[in-house]
């Protein structure tokens, strides 16, 4: 089969490799479509830690795909033949994480296009236990196949609303207008935010985020950033603040920018050797501030990011604006590489 392969930092390819067997335990699925995240890019850039050098990994990880073999205990809940969509982490199952049904924090986990291979592929090998965990979830409903694989990114959106508990009405500032930025900003906007402002330092993605109805644009290259917030809100800053971009110097502003009592996210973690940010805790202390993160999402919000994307027509309306090229296995290196670059917010690969 056909499967683009990570060799090592900015090596990956087009590739011949053999289709993954079924053995009686756990699920052969033929990939129908699936898409690129920036956890891809960083790990074509830099490697990942669980990769270990000289290892070869197929990426991917925001998966639709179709049951072509599964384990027989398995065949009553999703027989041979269902469409599903895939999601990435395999906990453990031991830890005091995972008995908490969060696998995304459990330290020893398994992830399809990391530890596993993925799903920029023909086919993919699901494990026995990711069955078991609940990671292979049957659509219900009519969906596009090229935006089920987004309910896989939207699910750590609404994991990470959760997490800063954004109440109806609630204004939000959303730093950082790639593709996350974006989506963020959606989910806020979808899950009843009052105001929701954007910021970047690119024209032309503050204007996607005008198209999808976001109430605020900001370029941080040619805009004080403290004192436009001031002027918008009218002194009192934001309820929340999400930063989606891996800078310490924009985690540091952050604080600068959220309410009393407000809440930021640190959504984006920062690269190996950029340092940490200087924050000013005196505003964490005496303005009640809580500062927090989200990594990955779990089992309960991938459900409900699926659920939202097969029956919000106005969601599924945005999430279509982000999707800037959808491409065949073929074609894949070259749209792989203009995202590298920046120059896509979402690419969508589609198996012919």
């Amino acid at each position: 089969m056909k499967a683009f392969v990570f060799e090592g930092p900015g090596k990956a390819s087009l590739k011949e490799v053999p289709k993954p067997e079924f053995k009686g335990e756990g699920a052969l699925v033929e990939i129908k479509t699936t898409s690129i995240c920036a956890t891809d890019i960083k790990i074509f850039k830099n490697g990942h830690f669980k990769i270990k050098d000289g290892e070869k990994r197929i990426l991917g990880h925001e998966i639709f795909a179709e049951v072509l073999e599964i384990s027989e205990k398995f065949k009553n809940t999703v027989p041979v033949g269902s469409k599903v969509f895939i999601t990435p982490n395999i906990g453990c199952g031991r830890c005091e994480y995972c008995l908490m049904g969060k696998t995304n924090l459990c330290p020893d986990y398994d992830a399809f296009g990391i530890t596993i291979d993925g799903s920029f592929a023909e086919y993919m090998f699901v494990p026995e236990r990711a069955l078991e965990q609940g990671n292979l979830i049957p659509l219900e409903g009519d969906v596009p196949d090229y935006l089920v694989p987004l309910a896989e990114p939207l699910s750590t959106c609404l994991y990470n609303l959760d997490n800063v508990d954004m109440k109806v009405g609630d204004t939000v500032l959303v730093i950082g207008s790639g593709f996350m930025g974006l989506l963020n900003a959606i989910s806020a906007k979808i899950s009843g935010a009052s105001f929701v402002a954007t910021v970047d330092v690119r024209d032309e993605r503050l204007e996607v985020a005008r198209d999808l109805g976001m109430d605020y644009q900001i370029n941080s290259s040619r805009e004080d950033l403290e004192r436009v917030v001031k002027r918008i809100t009218g002194g009192r800053n934001f309820d929340i603040v999400i930063v989606t971009v891996p800078l310490p110097e924009v985690q540091s502003i952050s604080l600068k920018l959220v309410s009393r009592i407000g809440k930021v996210s640190f959504f984006a973690g920062l690269p190996s050797g950029s340092g940490f940010p200087s924050l000013n805790t005196n505003l964490v202390h005496y303005q009640q501030l809580t500062l927090t993160g989200t990594t990955g999402a779990d089992t309960v919000f991938y459900r409900k990011a699926l659920r939202m994307v097969t029956h919000r027509g106005d969601l599924r309306e945005m999430l279509e604006k982000l999707i800037t090229t959808i491409v065949s296995l073929e074609q894949m290196e070259e749209a792989f590489l203009r995202a590298v670059k920046g120059e896509e917010l979402k690419v969508v690969v589609r198996n012919e």
